[in-house]
C-alpha cells in the first residue's frame, strides 16, 4: 500500500482533538496548581491513560518501559508569620520537605541575588527571603552557600528584572540540581515576597511537604509497523510537568498522540517503522546532581533500546509549540540543509504563518541525549524568550497559552517531517556541513591530524558517520552544548590572557579575564568550600552525570583563592610569584586536557565509533 495523500492525514489532525488530549494530560497533578513530576502516582496514571490512547489509535506493542528515578512528590507549600499571615508557594524538583510543622526562624532579606551580601548578618536559624537575579547562578549554589551560612530555610522569588516568572502572578518551579544537604526552599510570587520582605526580622515558618525517594516511571512507546523490519523514525515528547504543563510539554505529547491517531487512521503504511514515544524524567530524575533533566530519554538509548543509537535514522523532539510564534527548529549541521527544504514546502503550504527559524541543538531538550548516543534528530518548538521570562514553569502555562489551530498546523508540519525522513533515509544527512561547522568552531587548532579527519568526514556518507561525531564530537560547558574542544579551549584563552596581565602588572585585566567565563564568574557569590562542591560534581569522574558523561564538561580548575588574592578579599592571601605559578600550572594542566580532547575528536571525525556510556542510578 501506498502512502495517502497529506489531504487525508490533515483532515484527522484536529485542533478540539489536541486541546481535549492537552486538557486530559493537564488534569494529572499532585497540587491544587498541577505537578506531575516522575515517578509519582499522578505521573505513572498519566502514562497509563497516554498507553491506552496510543493502543486506541491502532499501533502495535504498546508499552509502559520503566526505569528508576528519584521521584519528587510536592503536595503543598507556603510561608506563614507568626501573626497567621500565609503566602501560597510551590518548590523545584528534588528539593527536600520540612517536617510537619515546618521550620521557624527570623526573615532576613537577600535582595539582588548575592549571598555574600550578607557577610555581615548573622544566619545561624534564618529564614533567607532569595531575590533571584542572576540567570547563570543558580538557586542550588545559593542555598548551599546560604545554608552554610546557617540558614535553615529559604524562600526564593524573582524581583523585577529577573530572569523568569516577571508574568504579573507567577509562581516558579524548575528542576532543582540541589545539594544533599542544603536547606529545603520554597518559591513565592513576586508580589507575596514584597509583602513578606516588610516583616523582616521577624519570625516565619516555611512549610515545604513534599517527598524525594527512589521511584519508578515510565516511557510510553507504541509503533506504526512498516514495510521492512528495521529500527524505527521516533517521534515524541515528555509527559512530566511543572505546574499544569501546558506548552511545556503537554502540547508535544498530544501532537505526539494525534499524529498517531493520524496516520494510522489514514493506513499510512511507512517505510520503516515508526515510534510514537512519550518521555518522562525530562524536567527532573536525579537527585544530588548537575545534569538532573532529560534522564528518562538518555535511559531510553543507552539502557532499553542501545540498538538505536547506531541504527535510527531520525527522531523529531517535540518541544513546547503552539504558541503564536515562530517554529524554531533545533538542527545539527548535518541535518540543515533536508530541514531548511522541509521548512520552507511547509511555508509554502501555509503551515508556518508566523514564519520559522533554524537553532542549534541546546543541551536543555531530549534531543540532546539523543544527539550525543549517535542519533540524528531535531528539536522543534515555538518557544522564545518572551514565554520563557513570563510564563515558562509557571502556574499560567496552561491551556490558554496556546493557539490549538497553530498546534494542527504544526502537527501537520511534523507529519511531513516523518514522511519526509522516512523516504529519504541516510539521504538526509549531509557530512560536508558538519565538517565545515566544526573547522570554522576549531579555527587556528585545526592539528595536522584533526586537518585530514574533516577531509574524511566531509566525504563520509551514510548513517555510522553520524553516530561517530555524535559521540566524540560532542561537549558541554557547564550545561551550554557544543563541541568536546570548545570550553578548554576557552579556558586556556582566559589563562593566557589572565597570565599575560600579571606579566604586565595589570591585576585587574588578569581577574577581569579569569572571571570571563566558566565558574569562574561565579566565584564571588560563594563561599571556598562551595566552589569547590560545585566543580566536584560537574568533574568527570563524578557520579550521576548522565548523559553528560558522554559529551564531557570541560575539566575546570578550582580558581577560587586566586580571584580571592585578585578581589582583594580580606582574608586572602596577596597576590604574588605563587599566583603566576599557580595560574601557569592550570594552563599546562588545560593544554594538556585540549590536547586529550581534540586527539579524542579526530579519532570520532575519522569515523571511530566511541563507547557508549551506561552509567547505572546509583
Amino acid at each position: 500500500m501506498t502512502n495517502p495523500p497529506f489531504a487525508a492525514i490533515d483532515t484527522l489532525i484536529d485542533a478540539d482533538d489536541l486541546e481535549r488530549v492537552v486538557a486530559q494530560l493537564d488534569s494529572h497533578g499532585s497540587h491544587a496548581l498541577g505537578f506531575s513530576a516522575t515517578g509519582t502516582p499522578e505521573e505513572r496514571a498519566m502514562t497509563r491513560w497516554i498507553a491506552g490512547e496510543l493502543n486506541a489509535a491502532g499501533l502495535r506493542d504498546v508499552v509502559e518501559e520503566t526505569l528508576p528515578v528519584d521521584a519528587w512528590h510536592l503536595r503543598e507549600a507556603y510561608v506563614e508569620t507568626a501573626a497567621g499571615q500565609r503566602w501560597e508557594g510551590a518548590s523545584f524538583g528534588g528539593v527536600p520537605g520540612t517536617a510537619p510543622g515546618g521550620v521557624r526562624g527570623r526573615l532576613v532579606v537577600c535582595e539582588g541575588g548575592d549571598p555574600r551580601s550578607l557577610d555581615a548578618v548573622d544566619l545561624t536559624g534564618a529564614v533567607v527571603l532569595y531575590d533571584w537575579q542572576d540567570r547563570m547562578f543558580l538557586p542550588a549554589t545559593a542555598a548551599l552557600e546560604l545554608g552554610a551560612r546557617g540558614a535553615v530555610a529559604i524562600a526564593l522569588t524573582c524581583l523585577q528584572g529577573g530572569p523568569y516568572y516577571q508574568e504579573p502572578g507567577a509562581l516558579g518551579s524548575n528542576d532543582g540540581l540541589w545539594h544533599t544537604g542544603a536547606p529545603p526552599m520554597v518559591t513565592l510570587r513576586r508580589e507575596d515576597a514584597r509583602a513578606l520582605a516588610a516583616t523582616a526580622g521577624d519570625e516565619v515558618t516555611v512549610v515545604l511537604d513534599a517527598t524525594l525517594a527512589r521511584g519508578e516511571a515510565a516511557n510510553v512507546i507504541g509503533m506504526l509497523p512498516g514495510r521492512r523490519a528495521s529500527a524505527p523514525i521516533i517521534v515524541g515528547g515528555h509527559h512530566d510537568a511543572w505546574f499544569l504543563g501546558s506548552m511545556d510539554d503537554h502540547s508535544g505529547v498530544a501532537a505526539t498522540i494525534v499524529l498517531a491517531r493520524a496516520l494510522a487512521g489514514a493506513d499510512v503504511v511507512p517505510q520503516r517503522p515508526i515510534a510514537f514515544v512519550s518521555h518522562t524524567a525530562e524536567e527532573f530524575g536525579l537527585a544530588d546532581s548537575a545534569y538532573d533533566w532529560c534522564w528518562g530519554a538518555w535511559w531510553q538509548v543507552a539502557v532499553e533500546h542501545r540498538n538505536w543509537t547506531t541504527q535510527v535514522p531520525f527522531y523529531l523532539n517535540l518541544e513546547g509549540s503552539g504558541t503564536p510564534d515562530p517554529l524554531v527548529a533545533d538542527t545539527p549541521p548535518e541535518l540543515r540543509r533536508w530541514m531548511r527544504r522541509v521548512l520552507r514546502a511547509g511555508e509554502r503550504e501555509g503551515l508556518l504563518p508566523y514564519g520559522w527559524t533554524i537553532g542549534r541543538p541546546n543541551a536543555w531538550t531530549e534531543v540532546w541525549p539523543f544527539l550525543v548516543s549517535g542519533i540524528p534528530g531535531v528539536n522543534v518548538s515555538t518557544f522564545h524568550m518572551p514565554f520563557a521570562r513570563t510564563k515558562y514553569h509557571t502556574q499560567l502555562d496552561d491551556r490558554s497559552t496556546l493557539d490549538f489551530e497553530h498546534l494542527a498546523r504544526l502537527t501537520r508540519l511534523f507529519a511531513r517531517m516523518l514522511l519526509a525522513a522516512d523516504a529519504a533515509g541516510d539521504a538526509i544527512l549531509d557530512h560536508r556541513d558538519r565538517a565545515a561547522d566544526l573547522r570554522r568552531s576549531l579555527g587556528a587548532r585545526v592539528t595536522p591530524r584533526l586537518d585530514a579527519a574533516l577531509q574524511t568526514l566531509a566525504q563520509a556518507g551514510g548513517r555510522r558517520a553520524f553516530s561517530a561525531s555524535g559521540r566524540g564530537l560532542l561537549g558541554l560547558d557547564d550545561d551550554a552544548a557544543g563541541y568536546a574542544h570548545e570550553a578548554t579551549a576557552a579556558l586556556v584563552e582566559r589563562l593566557e590572557r589572565a597570565l599575560g596581565a600579571l606579566t604586565s602588572g595589570d591585576e585587574r585585566g588578569a581577574l577581569a579575564a579569569l572571571r570571563s567565563g566558566g565558574w569562574a564568574r561565579n566565584a564571588h557569590y560563594v563561599s571556598a568550600g562551595v566552589y569547590a562542591r560545585e566543580l566536584a560534581r560537574r568533574a568527570p569522574g563524578s557520579q550521576r552525570l548522565a548523559w553528560a558523561r558522554q559529551a564531557p564538561p570541560a575539566l575546570e580548575p578550582d580558581l577560587w583563592h586566586e580571584l580571592a588574592a585578585l578581589r582583594g578579599e580580606p582574608g586572602a592571601r596577596a597576590p604574588g610569584a605563587w599566583l603566576v605559578r599557580s595560574l601557569e600550572g592550570h594552563l599546562a594542566a588545560a593544554r594538556s586536557e585540549l590536547e586529550r580532547r581534540l586527539e579524542r575528536m579526530a579519532r570520532a571525525a575519522e569515523g571511530e565509533l566511541l563507547p557508549l556510556v551506561r552509567e547505572p542510578l546509583a
